[in-house]
């Protein structure tokens, strides 16, 4: 049986849902978070949303790239602005 210690409710598993899905809790936070999701259909859809939205970030920033005319205007831009020029 679990302890209250063990139990996370939902407030406290969005808190912590982002850090989650990016690997970062702790080992024993992340059990609890498996836990509460393997038993809460809504914050496992809302986990399921966020990682499939990381996912695709990642999948779309390695197919598209600033072309090098932005690129150039953007350095140029910045040289013209830097406080020392």
């Amino acid at each position: 049986m679990n302890s209250p210690e063990d139990c996370l409710d939902c407030i406290k598993a969005g808190e912590e849902l982002d850090a989650f899905v990016r690997g970062d809790l702790p080992l024993d936070d992340a059990d609890r978070m498996r836990r509460h999701l393997n038993q809460c259909g809504h914050c496992a859809d809302v986990a399921r949303f966020e990682q499939a939205f990381r996912d695709r970030l990642k999948r779309a920033g390695k197919h598209d790239c600033c072309p090098d005319a932005l690129k150039a205007r953007i350095r140029d831009a910045l040289e013209r602005n830097r406080p020392d020029a």
